[in-house]
């Protein structure tokens, strides 16, 4: 039974309890009151859900709407589109798409009849005449005839915007210390991948607020864990973690537009999935929202790649993701992970598991528009070293690695292992955390060939004596292999004598025998 976020079963309850940050992306109440129905829910845990201050969540200054760049560093260049060949970007500065890519080189037309419209091609000697563009453009002044004759040069890439206008795309990149984020307006048609024969699930075509767990073809990195099964929601997200609870959307996500989308409206709405090459691509395809099915249908993609980057197409977005109603479900664009901290409650006798995240990656609504294409490139983190030396240095990594000898394990106490990370008293500073205990590793496994050499030399002793005795019977070790051969040994316990033996401690016993 369901009443304020709250669900019993027979001998567990589960609660949700999110912390309200100042943000509007943050975790909110909202999270707490939406289910999600998918098989293989965890029915031994009493759940929370809490998040850490905004500090630890983004610790990078948020991309706010308009801006060309974030917080870039040296390790947070954004990725560039496949195919396409970047100019070079200064951080400072507003970055515009190639010129090969939105706009094809073309050649000089012939004269018009119509008067001739300056542009940015140069003509060999005169300025030659073209026809005159159907919508308002952004003009250059005319370009004064060269003394020699220039070679053609490539038009500027322009973007059709509503009203007839044209303009230069913004590339937006930033910087969030797990992952750096692109924004490529107006790539959607290079991106965008048409799915021969599919996979699909029934259950994701068939309702709203339902999820299947999916394996992936490969092992996915997210946040420096290697992620083997996912589980696709139709609110168009992907639940990361396996373990598994009702509310989704709380945190643990990769959400490339989280709202209130179902797939029964439509025959045409279903959710598809394929890997194609090294990527595995999940589609939302033609699906509604519940609250506003008359916006019309939405279209995009999520494209997981074998190195842990993740690319958000979307192809069709009828109206502004800020126009999405959030009353009855969360808009989210970006990505979250969480660590665990179980407790046993002997009261209930059942076990808590308060799930606490840790980080988030959120992308502005405001900055996502049809034909956009988002590209998070996984940046260096601790958890994805597996020595100690390495992790002592962590010269590639901006966390403050520490190697702990206990649990073999490099990590800055913010992953799924945090709890074992403190309980093994990693944390602390007595703990050779960050250290290399060589030493002690080197003399166990000194000892340990020394006592294999030690019985290795005892065995192979026996074995050279007792063949030394057999092959020769007269010797002082022959006469005596003969002697304590079994078949003497039986003779010689059947003559034994045993009996009873009253003494002031008591009955004993005692033996007798002529060996």
């Amino acid at each position: 039974m369901a009443k304020n976020g709250c669900v019993c079963y027979s001998t567990a309850c589960v609660v949700i309890l999110a912390l309200i940050l100042p943000s509007s992306d943050s975790t909110n109440s909202r999270d707490v009151g939406v289910e999600y129905s998918v098989a293989g829910i965890n029915r031994d845990y009493r759940t929370e859900v809490k998040s850490l201050s905004d500090a630890h969540l983004w610790r990078v200054r948020r991309q706010a709407p308009g801006e060309a760049n974030g917080t870039s560093s040296e390790n947070g260049s954004a990725p560039t589109p496949a195919g396409v060949t970047m100019p070079p970007v200064d951080p400072t500065t507003t970055a515009r798409p190639p010129a090969t890519t939105r706009a094809p080189a073309t050649t000089q037309r012939p004269p018009a009849t119509t008067t001739p419209t300056p542009t940015t091609i140069r003509p060999p000697q005169t300025p030659a005449p073209q026809t005159p563009a159907p919508t308002p453009t952004t003009m250059r002044p005319p370009q004064t005839p060269a003394p020699q004759t220039p070679a053609p040069q490539t038009p500027e890439p322009q973007t059709q915007r509503p009203g007839g206008t044209t303009e230069s795309p913004i590339i937006v990149k930033d910087n969030h210390n797990y992952y750096t984020s692109a924004i490529f307006p107006g790539y959607a048609d290079q991106y965008f991948i048409e799915l021969d024969n599919p996979s699909s699930q029934g259950t994701l075509n068939s309702g709203h607020r339902l999820a299947v767990t999916i394996a992936l073809p490969f092992k996915f990195r997210f946040y420096g864990h290697n992620i083997t099964n996912i589980t696709v929601a139709t609110g168009g997200f992907i639940y990361m973690s396996p373990f598994l609870h009702q509310w989704l959307t709380a945190t643990q996500y990769i959400a490339p537009l989280m709202a209130n989308f179902e797939t029964s409206a439509s025959t045409d709405s279903n959710i598809f999935y394929k890997q194609v090459g090294e990527e595995f691509i999940i589609e939302w395809h033609n699906v509604f929202l519940k609250d506003q099915t008359t916006a019309g249908v939405f279209v995009f993609q999520t494209k997981l790649k074998s190195d842990g980057t993740i690319t958000f197409v979307y192809k069709s977005l009828p109206i502004p993701v800020s126009n999405i109603s959030s009353s009855n479900h969360p808009v989210k664009i970006g990505l979250s992970d969480a660590f665990y901290n179980d407790t046993f409650l002997p009261e209930y006798g059942i076990k808590r598991r308060t799930i606490i995240e840790y980080h988030r990656v959120p992308i502005l609504k405001e900055q996502v528009e049809e034909g956009t294409v988002i590209v998070l490139s996984p940046l260096p983190t601790c958890n994805v070293i597996t020595d100690c030396g390495t992790c002592a240095q962590h010269s590639n990594v901006k966390f403050d690695c520490k190697w702990c000898n206990r649990v073999s394990r490099c990590s800055d106490g913010l992953d799924w292992y945090r709890q074992d990370w403190e309980k093994k008293g990693c944390k602390s500073s007595n703990s050779n955390d960050g250290s290399c205990d060589s030493g002690s590793k080197n003399g166990s496994v000194a000892a340990i060939i020394a006592v294999v050499l030690i019985l290795v030399v005892l065995f192979g002793s026996a074995a050279i004596w007792v063949f030394y005795a057999y092959t020769h019977p007269t010797s002082p070790s022959g006469m005596w292999l003969m002697e304590h051969r079994p078949s003497q040994m039986k003779a010689k316990l059947a003559s034994m004598k045993f009996w009873k033996k009253s003494t002031p401690a008591g009955t004993k016993y005692a033996c007798e025998t002529e060996a």
